[in-house]
């Protein structure tokens, strides 16, 4: 079950490399979640998987990606459902993440609540640029709804919020 968990980390991070305005531009992950940028960001499709990726002049780095952890790990929603709230889960599932990260020093991740849905929130500090990555991680049924804000070191992380708080369930 371990490697399942790795698995799934390697392809979320993979795809990880404000003030809400109406100008934003909103990308539709599936027919569940949509999230708004800044700016219209670039699509990557990686292994079947669709991702979205924004780079900003600042430096500041979006994206959001959609995983079906049944087509992936054989993680159906009834078999999530009983082990996303366990924070020995949810740690497991941060190492996988953080081993794809070797750069990273991450934080311990804490499992909350959007909407009536589990996330789990981890942040993590770049060892060479000090620079901060942001991850929100929304738990629906089968699927893990990946955002992650990338702020430069010495930069207000305002720009996460206002990014984190521009997703929106569509169903």
């Amino acid at each position: 079950m371990k490697v399942n968990y790795y698995l799934i980390l390697l392809l979320i991070t993979l795809s990880s490399a404000v003030k809400a305005q109406n100008s934003w531009t909103e990308k539709k992950l599936d027919d569940k979640i949509s999230v708004k940028f800044p700016k219209e960001p670039e699509k990557l499709v990686k292994n079947g998987t669709e991702s979205y990726i924004l780079k900003e002049p600042d430096s500041v780095a979006y994206s959001a990606v959609a995983i079906d952890l049944n087509v992936l790990a054989h993680l159906d929603s009834a078999t999530l459902s009983q082990m996303k709230d366990n924070q020995e889960f949810a740690d497991q599932f941060m190492k996988g993440v953080a081993s794809q990260k070797p750069n990273y020093t991450f934080g311990d991740v804490t499992i909350g609540q959007w909407k009536t849905f589990t996330t789990y929130n981890v942040s993590g500090v770049d060892n060479k640029t000090k620079s901060t990555l942001f991850v929100q991680m929304i738990i629906i049924g089968s699927k893990i709804y990946t955002l992650s804000c990338r702020i430069p070191a010495n930069m207000a992380p305002n720009k996460k919020e206002a990014y984190f708080n521009n997703v929106a369930l569509l169903k």
